[in-house]
Formats: structure tokens, C-alpha cells, sequence
């Protein structure tokens, strides 16, 4: 992080007056945010070394992260969607024993709380030694905490620093929460390190956790940004509303990265159909978020694109494996994290660029012995932008595929199945259950399903046949 820390106080000193960071209430230049952040950080200095961070994003949650990093401490990320018991459990696990927050009412006699602002002082140097520990919302309600240090960041903003090329002229539109570590690469450290203006709006990352995509769609409009990053769901609804309105996109983005759940290609190639720069990468927490992507020029839809810098990717008996500086430290209140971290994806390489095929204790191995990985389903349903995400389990009492999908408008069974007619017939589900994107405990914020909650749903909800064309007859053997 010392490389982001110098950027700050480059641009404190060169371009003073330029506007850093923009959120829904104002905005801070370089000058103020590096007063801010070494003012809290100085605050910061008498604090326990393990600090929760309760601002949901903005501004004060960006001068909040630098501060927690350049007093050197243990900062533990609390993302807004998440549950009461879930926050218990991180604070609990990870023994925090204060709280960085704008609205102290939560943490009233439990936690000393540090207001997100404090009296400016002037930026000393970064010594060293942060450590963050950044907790997804996994497949239950006890999330792991993943120990995310400087070796890991600095390697990480060093290769995507290369795929991104921003600079000073470029403008960011932050969506993505805060409190993922995707977006703190993305929508804090890059733009610092190149110079880049970031905008934040919190409509827009409603929209992204099922909110009305307008907020989105005024903020791109609006802010007119170079680049920018979305998940599959909300692509798709962009991607529709563009083509029903017949409006087109910024005409300035340059770079919109795409992650957090598999992209369909027919999502890419229609999003690049009408002018989104769109490009599909790969990564997980474990591994510093970002581990393949796509570059311009050079994008491969149905790939996540070749690996990173300084990274060595391999397969081993078809999971993909990362080895390099990026690895996490570790799970916290665990050993070390291995050499070579075993990912869990199913993965193969096509002509130098990763292909992702799913998890691999998602695969789900038919009565009849075939091997079918549900995000190989669920990619095809979730391209149209009427479905917000999918599920497809097996049920246990006869074998039958359940597809279950989580409408945001009306959709037939009669075009689900035909969505998924040209899959070899052993893939096909053949039977459906069609409920509410807000279905308690179905979706996680990226869209992607809980897979937990989904068996439970298929096992113990009636579910309606999918129609079947002749050749579609469930395999025997």
C-alpha cells in the first residue's frame, strides 16, 4: 500500500484543488482527503489494533479504509447487506474491539465508536503492516474471514493497474459496495494510484442489489464515466433496457469490467453489440479478488481472459489453482493459506485464456452418471434480463433436475425451457419453481445463488413439469 499512499500525497501536493472523490453529498479534493486521512489516522493511532468498519460507503468510508490502513491496524469491513446474525458472528470471530461509524445507535454498549472524521493533519508515510480481513457471504451464515495484507494488495494493483490503463483524465463510477474488496481495489486504490476521479452513488449499487435499475441507469448518464464495474444481473437488465429504449450508452466508457458471477457470452456479445466495452473477468477473496480478466482489444467472451501478472495459474485434476503473491495470508484464526490455493472452480484453459466452469461442490452427478455443473444451466437462464438468478439442484427423493428461478418480470415456463433447449438432454431440468428475487436467503449480492437454501426449495416446494421437446427424455444410463 505504500505505492498508494505516495500517489495520495503526489496529487495533495501537485493537483491540490482537483476533485478526488465524489459521493451523494459532496466531495473532497486530493488536499482534503489526504488532511482527512492522516486526521483520522492520527486518531486512530490510540485505537485497539483490530477496528470494525460500520459506514455503508462514500466518502467516509474511503477516508475510514485509508485511515484504518495507514495507522497500521486490523480493519474488518461490516457490508450493510448483511445479516444481524451474520455482523454477530464477524465481530465475535474476529474480537473487535471498536467500531468506525457515522450512527453509533447499533453498537450502544457493546463497542466504543470513532466518528469517520477528525481535525486535518498532514500525510506522514505508510509503515507498513495493515491487515484487513474481508468476510463473503459464502454458502451459510458464518462467513470466513479472509486476511488480506499489503503483499497481496500491492501485487494485485500492479497487475490491474497494466489491464486497466487509467490515468488522471479517466473518471470512475463506483457501484459495487464498498465493503467488497473488489470495489476498495477498483473504486479507491486505482483511482488514487492513477488519479483518476471516483463517483459514488449509492442508487446505483441498489440497483445492483435489486433496486430499481434507473438509479444505475441516471448515475452513467449523469457522471458519464470512462470506466466502471457491474455484475452479470445488473448488465443483463441494462443491457435490455438499452435495447427496448434504443438509447445508447456513455459515450466516454472505455473499460466496464464485469464479475462476481459467470457472464453468459450472448450477455457480452450483446452488451458489445450496442457500444458497452464490456469484459468478464474471474477472482475470489482468497485470492486477492482478481485472478484472470479480459483485456481491450483482446476480449474473448466465454473466457475470463488470460491470467494475471506475476500469477501461475494451473489445473489440477480440473480445479483451477493459484499460486503467487496474491494468495491471502490466510483464514483468520487459521494456518497459513498453502502455496498453491486449491479454488474450489472448475476450470480449463482455451488457447492461453481461462475458462471457468462452475464450482466443484456444485457439480451435481445425475442418477444416470453424468456430471452437470449448474452455473452451465443457470448462465443461460440468467442472460435474460427478466430473471434476477437461478438455482438448479437435484432433488433427493427421484433424481429430477429443479431449476428455480427468481423472477423481476413474468416469465413462462414454455420460454425457460426454450432458453434451454439447444443443452444435451441430460442437462435439461425437468421441473421448475419460479419465485421473488427477494426471497429470504436465495440470492447472495452478486446474484449468485445460495445453494443451501436452494435444495431446501426444491426438496420441499411443488414444482411444475418444464416442457420437453422429443428428445429431452431424463437419460436412464
Amino acid at each position: 500500500m505504500r505505492p498508494v499512499f505516495a500517489a495520495l500525497r503526489r496529487h495533495a501536493a501537485q493537483r491540490p484543488d482537483a476533485t478526488a472523490f465524489r459521493d451523494d453529498a459532496g466531495a473532497l479534493t486530493w488536499a482534503e482527503l489526504a488532511g482527512r486521512v492522516a486526521g483520522l489516522a492520527q486518531v486512530l493511532a490510540g485505537a485497539p489494533h483490530t477496528v470494525a468498519l460500520a459506514v455503508p460507503g462514500g466518502i467516509d468510508y474511503v477516508v475510514a479504509d485509508l485511515a484504518l490502513t495507514l495507522a497500521g491496524k486490523r480493519q474488518v469491513p461490516l457490508p450493510f447487506f448483511f445479516s444481524a446474525e451474520q455482523t454477530a458472528h464477524i465481530l465475535r470471530e474476529t474480537g473487535a474491539k471498536a467500531v468506525i461509524a457515522a450512527d453509533p445507535a447499533p453498537f450502544a454498549g457493546t463497542l466504543p465508536v470513532i466518528a469517520p472524521d477528525a481535525p486535518a493533519a498532514a500525510l506522514p508515510d505508510y509503515p507498513g503492516g495493515a491487515e484487513r480481513v474481508i468476510y463473503t457471504s459464502g454458502s451459510s451464515g458464518r462467513p470466513k474471514g479472509v486476511v488480506i495484507g499489503d503483499r497481496q494488495l500491492d501485487a494485485s494493483l500492479d497487475a490491474l493497474a497494466e489491464v486497466v490503463a487509467a490515468g488522471p483524465e479517466d473518471l470512475h463510477l463506483s457501484v459495487l459496495p464498498l465493503p467488497q474488496l473488489l470495489e476498495q481495489i477498483c473504486g479507491i486504490f486505482l483511482p488514487i494510484l492513477s488519479g483518476a476521479e471516483c463517483v459514488m452513488r449509492f442508487a446505483a449499487t441498489r440497483a445492483l442489489l435489486g433496486g430499481p435499475l434507473d438509479g444505475l441507469t441516471r448515475a452513467m448518464d449523469e457522471i458519464r464515466p470512462t470506466t466502471s464495474l457491474l455484475t452479470p444481473g445488473v448488465l443483463g437488465r441494462w443491457v435490455a433496457a438499452l435495447t427496448g429504449t434504443g438509447e445508447t450508452p456513455p459515450t466516454r466508457l472505455r473499460f466496464l469490467a464485469v464479475g462476481g458471477a459467470a457472464s453468459p457470452p450472448a450477455l457480452i456479445r450483446a452488451a458489445e453489440a450496442l457500444g458497452l466495452p464490456v469484459h468478464e473477468g474471474y477472482g475470489l477473496s482468497e485470492c486477492c479478488s482478481v485472478v484472470a480478466m479480459n483485456r481491450p482489444g483482446e476480449n474473448l467472451p466465454g473466457t475470463v481472459g488470460p491470467v494475471l501478472r506475476g500469477l501461475d495459474v494451473e489445473i489440477v485434476d480440473g480445479e483451477i489453482t493459484v499460486a503467487g503473491p496474491t494468495v491471502m495470508e490466510g483464514y483468520l484464526n487459521g494456518p497459513p493459506a498453502p502455496e498453491r490455493w486449491h479454488t474450489g472452480d472448475l476450470g480449463r484453459f482455451e488457447n492461453g485464456r481461462l475458462v471457468v466452469e462452475g464450482r466443484k461442490d456444485a457439480l451435481i452427478v445425475t442418477p444416470a452418471g453424468r456430471n452437470v455443473s449448474p452455473e452451465w444451466v443457470e448462465a443461460r437462464v440468467n442472460a435474460d434480463p427478466r430473471v434476477a438468478g437461478s438455482a438448479l439442484c437435484m432433488r433427493a427423493r427421484d433424481g429430477a433436475l429443479v431449476l428455480i428461478a427468481a423472477l423481476a418480470a413474468p416469465v413462462t415456463a414454455q420460454e425457460i425451457a426454450a432458453i434451454l433447449a439447444d443443452l444435451p438432454a441430460y442437462a435439461r431440468p425437468e421441473a421448475l419453481i419460479l419465485t421473488d428475487p427477494a426471497e429470504p436467503g436465495l440470492l447472495f449480492a452478486a446474484g449468485t445463488p445460495n445453494r443451501k437454501t436452494a435444495a431446501a426449495i426444491a426438496n420441499e416446494r411443488p414444482a411444475q413439469p418444464l416442457p420437453q421437446t422429443a428428445d429431452t427424455e431424463r437419460l436412464a444410463s
